[in-house]
Parts: C-alpha cells; sequence; structure tokens
C-alpha cells in the first residue's frame, strides 16, 4: 500500500444529484499527510487550525483525530458578495500584482455558507488558508480593504466611461442627444448655483476687508502716480527693447499722463490694434477697463474711425485692395516676398436679414459676385415658372483669404454670402481674386481649398486631356508662371482617417485592405483596450499617453477635428503596433507611418520645431540633398503606395465593383492627396530656384489661416457662434485693421499660433475723417 485516502462527500443543495469531494486527507507511504479542500491543496504551514499537528502520522490515534479535526473545521467563506464578484467578472475572474502574479481568483468548485446564506461562487485569495475556525480566514479579511479601492475606482471608470460625451464640455451642444443634453443643463446649472454662491462669499470678503483695512485714496495720488511712473521708466527701458510693444504701452501711457488736453493725444497704431483685439474679445469688458481709468484707452468711437475707413460690404472692393497693399507694404518689399497663396472656404452662417442705413437695402442675400449673380437671374427668368422666384437668404460665407509664402501675411480679402456654390461660379469668384491681386503687385503661386464637389468641379474645369489636373498657367502673370492647386492637407488627413474609422467599424462602409491583410479600425480599438481601457493591466507610463476614448469612439464633432486625426496617424500609434508585433496588424502599421510622414512633410511651421521635437521631417525645404530626398519620397515611395492599392483593389476580380472601391480609400481622397503631392513637388522646387529663397516651409499653403479667421469670427459674437452676413463682414473689417494683433481663438480647428515677439509696425494707420456738423 503506497497511500491511504479519506473523503467527504457532499451535495450542494436538495436538488442537486451529483456528489463532490469537498475534503480530502492522504497518507502518503512516508506517513507523511496532505489535505485538499473544494479541490485546492492546503499548504499545512499556513493554516493556523492545522498549525500544530504533526508533519508525519505514527499512530491510528493520531490520524483519528487528525481526520476529525480537519472534519470538523469549517471552509473559508471567502469574499463571497454581489458587487466584488462582478468587478471580478469584469477582469476575467483573476486580479493580479503589478508584478503580474495572480492573488485572488473566483472559486465556484463548491458552495460555500457566509451567514447562514449559501453562496454558489466566492473570491478566494491566492493564499488562503482553506480551513478556519470561523467563516474567513485572516489572509481573506485584509484583501478586503483592496476589493472596497478597486470596486470604488472601477466605478468611477464605468462613470467616466458611460458619460463621456455628456460631460465633456469640449461638445457643442447640438451635437449631443436628448438625455446627454439634459444631463450637461443639469451640471452646468448646479456649477452655476455654486459660482453665485462663492461670488457672495467673495464679495462680503471683500466689503469686510475694504472696510478694515481700506485707504481712501486722494486726490494727490494721481501726482505721485506719476512721478513714480517717471523714475521707473529708466528701468523699464533697461528691461524691454525701444521698439517692444511693452515699452511703447508704457511711454504711451506716460505721455497720456502729461496732457492737459485730451483732444491732443495721438495713439500708436499698435496701440490701436491692441485695443482693437480687446474690444473682439467683449466690448462690455473693454468699456469697463476703459471706465476704471487704469490706463487710458481710445474710446470706442475713435476705434470705429479705424474700423470703417473702408465700408464694410460684400464682394470686391478697391478700398480693401488698398488696404492689402498697406498691410503687405507692397512697393517696398522685395520680389521674393510677393508671393502669395489664394485660400477659400465656406464657414455656415446665420439665415437673417439686417437693414443698412446707409445704402437703404437689406442685407442678407445671396451676393455671389456681380457675372453670377445675373447669370442666375437670367437662368431664373428663362425657365418657365408659374410664380417668381424670391430672393434667396445666404446660409454660407464664402471667404478668400491672401496667405503670405515667404512673409506673415494673412489677409481676410473678400467674403461672398451663398448658399449653394457650383464649380462653375467659383470659377469666376477666384480668377477675379487672382486678377485683381496680380494688378496689386502679388505674385498668387497657388490656390488652397478643401474636398468639397464644387472645389473638384473648378478644379477639373482646367483639365487638358486625361491627365490630372494640379496646375495650370496663370494668364495674369507678367512672366510665365504656373497656378498650382492644392487641396488642404489638414482636411486629406481627416477624410483618411474617417475612411480607416468606416474600415470593419462605425458606419462599415468601408474593408480596407492591400497584399492581404486588413487596414481595420478594430485594430486600434483593440491597441487602446490594451495599454488605455479600463481593464488595462499596465500601470505607469504608457506607450500611447495621447490617446484617449475620443479617438476611438468619433462622433460628428470629433470627425471634424484635425487634432484628432493626427494624433491616430502618428508614430506613436505605429510603434505601439510594432510592439504588439501582431502578424495581422504589419499593413496597418505600414498604413499610419507612411500617412503620419505624409503629414509632416506638408506640415513644416517653422525653423525650430523639428529640433524640438526630434522629427527630421518637420524641417523646413532648404536647397540642399535633404530636401530633394523628402520629395522624392513622396513621388517615389508615397504615390506608388497609392498606386498599388488602388491596383490591389481592381485586381480582385472575383468582387464586384462596389466592393472593390470598399478595398480602398475613397476616390475623392485619393485625388486629392495625388492633386497635393503633384503640385507641392513642383511649387518647392519653382521656389527655391528664386532669388533670395532661402527655405519654404509647407504649412503656409494649408488652410488654417482661413480657419483661424472663422475662429475669431465665432469668438467675436461670444455666446453667439453663428454671425449673420451683417456682423460677420464688420468682424472682417476689423480684424483687417488688427491684423498679425488679433488674439487668437483657443478653440477651433487649427493648431494655436503662438507668437513670442509681436512685429511692431510704426506706420499710420488710415483714420476715418469726421464730419464736423454744421450749426
Amino acid at each position: 500500500m503506497q497511500f491511504v485516502h479519506f473523503c467527504k462527500i457532499e451535495h450542494g443543495s436538495s436538488n442537486q444529484t451529483a456528489a463532490t469531494v469537498t475534503k480530502s486527507v492522504t497518507i502518503n507511504e512516508d506517513l507523511s499527510w496532505s489535505v485538499n479542500v473544494h479541490g485546492h491543496k492546503l499548504i499545512a504551514g499556513k493554516c493556523n487550525a492545522l498549525c500544530c499537528v504533526k508533519d508525519k502520522i505514527t499512530t491510528k490515534a493520531a490520524l483519528s483525530r487528525l481526520v476529525h479535526q480537519i472534519d470538523s473545521l469549517s471552509v473559508c467563506s471567502g469574499n463571497p458578495d454581489s458587487h466584488f464578484l462582478e468587478l471580478a467578472d469584469a477582469r476575467k475572474g483573476i486580479f493580479h500584482s503589478p508584478s503580474k502574479n495572480m492573488v485572488a481568483f473566483i472559486d465556484s468548485f463548491f458552495p460555500v455558507m457566509f451567514e447562514d446564506e449559501m453562496y454558489s461562487r466566492t473570491l478566494r485569495c491566492n493564499e488562503c488558508e482553506l480551513l478556519v475556525t470561523n467563516n474567513r480566514c485572516d489572509t481573506c479579511k485584509q484583501y478586503r480593504c483592496t476589493l472596497r479601492a478597486l470596486h470604488s475606482q472601477w466605478l468611477r471608470q464605468q462613470k467616466k466611461t458611460a458619460n463621456h460625451a455628456s460631460i465633456s464640455s469640449h461638445t457643442n451642444f447640438r451635437y449631443l442627444k436628448t438625455p446627454e443634453r439634459q444631463q450637461r443643463i443639469r451640471r452646468l446649472r448646479n456649477e452655476i448655483v455654486n459660482k453665485r454662491k462663492e461670488v457672495e462669499r467673495l464679495k462680503s470678503y471683500v466689503n469686510v476687508a475694504t472696510e478694515q483695512h481700506g485707504i481712501y485714496i486722494e486726490e494727490a495720488l494721481e501726482k505721485d502716480i506719476k512721478q513714480i511712473m517717471e523714475e521707473k521708466s529708466n528701468e523699464i527701458r533697461k528691461t524691454y527693447q525701444a521698439d517692444s510693444f511693452q515699452c511703447i504701452f508704457w511711454n504711451q501711457q506716460l505721455e497720456l499722463l502729461k496732457l492737459k488736453d485730451k483732444r491732443q493725444i495721438r495713439w500708436h497704431p499698435m496701440i490701436i490694434r491692441w485695443c482693437l483685439s480687446l474690444k473682439l474679445l467683449s466690448s462690455a469688458s473693454y468699456h469697463a477697463l476703459r471706465s476704471s481709468n487704469l490706463v487710458i484707452l481710445p474710446s470706442e468711437r475713435t476705434l470705429r474711425d479705424y474700423t470703417n475707413i473702408v465700408k464694410a460690404k460684400t464682394g470686391f472692393s478697391t478700398g480693401i485692395d488698398a488696404q492689402l497693399c498697406h498691410e503687405a507694404n507692397i512697393d517696398s518689399i522685395p520680389d521674393h516676398e510677393k508671393y502669395v497663396c489664394l485660400v477659400f472656404d465656406e464657414v455656415k452662417i446665420k439665415e437673417d436679414l439686417v437693414f443698412d442705413k446707409h445704402s437703404l437695402e437689406l442685407v442678407g442675400f445671396v451676393q455671389i459676385g456681380d457675372i453670377n449673380t445675373h447669370l442666375s437671374k437670367f437662368e431664373s427668368c428663362s425657365m418657365p415658372q408659374k410664380t417668381p422666384v424670391a430672393p434667396q437668404l445666404a446660409t454660407h460665407m464664402l471667404s478668400f483669404m491672401v496667405s503670405g509664402i515667404m512673409t506673415d501675411l494673412q489677409f481676410p480679402y473678400v467674403s461672398f454670402p451663398c448658399s449653394t456654390i457650383s464649380g462653375d461660379q467659383l470659377y469666376s469668384m477666384v480668377w477675379g481674386c487672382i486678377r485683381r491681386l496680380e494688378t496689386c503687385g502679388f505674385k498668387v503661386l497657388a490656390v488652397t481649398c478643401d474636398g468639397a464637389s464644387s472645389n473638384r468641379t473648378f478644379m477639373k474645369l482646367h483639365q487638358s486631356g486625361d491627365n490630372l489636373t494640379y496646375k495650370t498657367i496663370n494668364p495674369y502673370a507678367n512672366e510665365d508662371r504656373p497656378l498650382f492647386f492644392i487641396s488642404d492637407p489638414s482636411h486629406l488627413i481627416k477624410t483618411v482617417r474617417n475612411c480607416w474609422a468606416n474600415s470593419y467599424g462605425h458606419s462599415y462602409t468601408r474593408k480596407l485592405k492591400i497584399n492581404g491583410q486588413d487596414i481595420s479600425w478594430q485594430h486600434l480599438v483593440d491597441l487602446y483596450k490594451a495599454h488605455r481601457g479600463p481593464d488595462c493591466a499596465t500601470l505607469g507610463l504608457s506607450i500611447l499617453p495621447k490617446l484617449k476614448w475620443e479617438h476611438i469612439e468619433l462622433n460628428s464633432y470629433s470627425k471634424m477635428r484635425v487634432d484628432l486625426a493626427a494624433q491616430v496617424l502618428s508614430t506613436t500609434v505605429a510603434e505601439a503596433f510594432a510592439y504588439e508585433n501582431s502578424p495581422h496588424t504589419k499593413e496597418t502599421e505600414r498604413f499610419v507611418r507612411i500617412f503620419d510622414k505624409f503629414f509632416d512633410l506638408m506640415n513644416t511651421r517653422n525653423t525650430k520645431e523639428f529640433v524640438l521635437k526630434r522629427k527630421p521631417n518637420l524641417a523646413p525645404y532648404i536647397n540642399n540633398p535633404e530636401t530633394e530626398e523628402r520629395l522624392k519620397w513622396l513621388q517615389d515611395v508615397f504615390l506608388p503606395y497609392l498606386d498599388e492599392w488602388e491596383a490591389y483593389a481592381h485586381a480582385q476580380e472575383h468582387l464586384s465593383s462596389a466592393e472593390q472601391i470598399k478595398l480602398c480609400l475613397s476616390q475623392e481622397t485619393l485625388q486629392g492627396l495625388r492633386i497635393t503631392v503633384h503640385a507641392f513637388i513642383e511649387l518647392v522646387r519653382y521656389l527655391l530656384k528664386q532669388p533670395r529663397v532661402v527655405y519654404v516651409l509647407s504649412a503656409k499653403l494649408s488652410q488654417d489661416c482661413v480657419e483661424s479667421f472663422f475662429g475669431k469670427q465665432r469668438m467675436r459674437g461670444g455666446y453667439c457662434e453663428n454671425p449673420n452676413v451683417s456682423s460677420f463682414i464688420s468682424g472682417a473689417q476689423s480684424l483687417r485693421v488688427q491684423s498679425s494683433t488679433a488674439i487668437q481663438p483657443r478653440r477651433g480647428n487649427c493648431r494655436l499660433q503662438v507668437v513670442d515677439d509681436v512685429c511692431i509696425d510704426d506706420r499710420p494707420l488710415p483714420k476715418r475723417k469726421r464730419i464736423s456738423k454744421k450749426k
């Protein structure tokens, strides 16, 4: 005989037919013993109830005592609480330590009894004693504190995930569903109540502090302020340069304090621009600041004399042409600084009519240029209709901006109220802008727009043969100079991300595939859950630091955000795929790397960013072999990759044509990518051959300037983010005067441009002459 077994067989409940061995004692050949409880081996040294039993059983009496003792002991009930078991189910039944060792698990071998109730499952520690004299061992008791903390953290994560869209303060109300909007309103109402209580508390605190420690200001204090400013002027001049904005502001305030007659004030042009920027944010705040007498600022009427030098109206204007020439200093700059890019885009406005008391007209109808307006009227009159066609209200504003390629010029040139724009209507508008700009002395080298259908039709109107249209001849240029068409890279990266998001995800309209492997959005979802999800076992640093749930679960608002698309199609995500080293995600990793490099090459903003971010692809384009190598990558790697992908999709002959289209990016996106790459390569090589051109920044050719202009228009309206035609054109005129001093919007669809040093322009601003009223 090698060993002896003693077993205890029990039924879990009265209706359970199968019997289960709950406890068993084994006596080995060397007289050592071992115990199994509920299918788990008991470690005698860790069980306090059996610590007094000897290691070997040498007599029948000792064996009898051991069996009776084990039979009398209770099985540890563990932690059978339902909320702990729910947490364990979310973790797949196992709890791990930071070192990836198993700490606790779900034990469903046999029901346990706890406080006269039977539980079919319990959460048991890995170091559980199994046999106890009471209900629960010390190890399971101590682990309950850890379970409470883990359960509380899990509930917070669940609540944050469930209410992510409704709680986020960055999501606009019109993109929320009704329950989410109601929840947001309740939260905002509670915040308003709390803020009002805080304001009342601070008011009472200020009143008490003023009564106890306040000092009455005498009239003689003004002289002391003048004296202090005069004494500190030398320190200001030493701290700041003479042509800095700080020094100009200090000297201006010091001169104004010395004046006895306020009509003698002569404002510096930079002070006027700065005050217009403040008034752009809030007219009430500017009025309060000026009325406080803390600083001396120009009146609102004076500011209107500068902004109303040109009558604000839609369409072309000779006054705006003169203002543009003054802003660019066209007569003094060298020829290479005259190269500009014409950027245009549409923005939604409010349908509204405003009566103009000066022109005695209603402002708010569609005005798309004289030629287009006459053609539309002729077309409507030639069609047989029973009722006359009423004038159409404008729903969008089409804005054209002049962006300097070699300078920092960003000038809102002209705007057209419209509803729907066709390619032929856009043709006359664009060439009308180019003709006037060339007449003013500028050199229009590129036209940038997004991938809207009307914009693609406009480009096709210049097509000759079956070739891809990415440039044409500029007939208004004095020399033989081409005009390049560029589809905005920021919009292209969004459409690429959206195609990927719809590949086995979201709307499921795409099944991206190349070389036999899927490029699936589910790959990114699995990657996010593994490293950033609520069930992630990774603690501390993450290989996906910027990836959040809003990158994964897209809505109609987040699909329009460029930053989310750029962070998804980034080197960080590609390296995460490489870290996982899954054979099924190789093409997805390649796809992300290629488009990350493409966006970097099309997004060079300054001469230092590539050093700070350690990304050579963000370096400016200069006349050296590295620049030519990057341009060759676009021509010899990026474009063939698109051709290879499209050829693979068409080679799947067993699929229908509709299914073949789903295997690749959309045709509109592919066309926009090819147009942009071909035009950009030739444009950079053309510019680097020009005299005095040192480097080229590709971001100068993007739509960021017009997106920033739209953001300033929305910011100007405060809570009213949807201006009408009248407020839009008046705001555009104010922004023209502010120039580069206009405060950048904090929220928008382009990256915030941080300006360290404001460019000081001492040239006097044009001002409207006041007409004296006759008595």
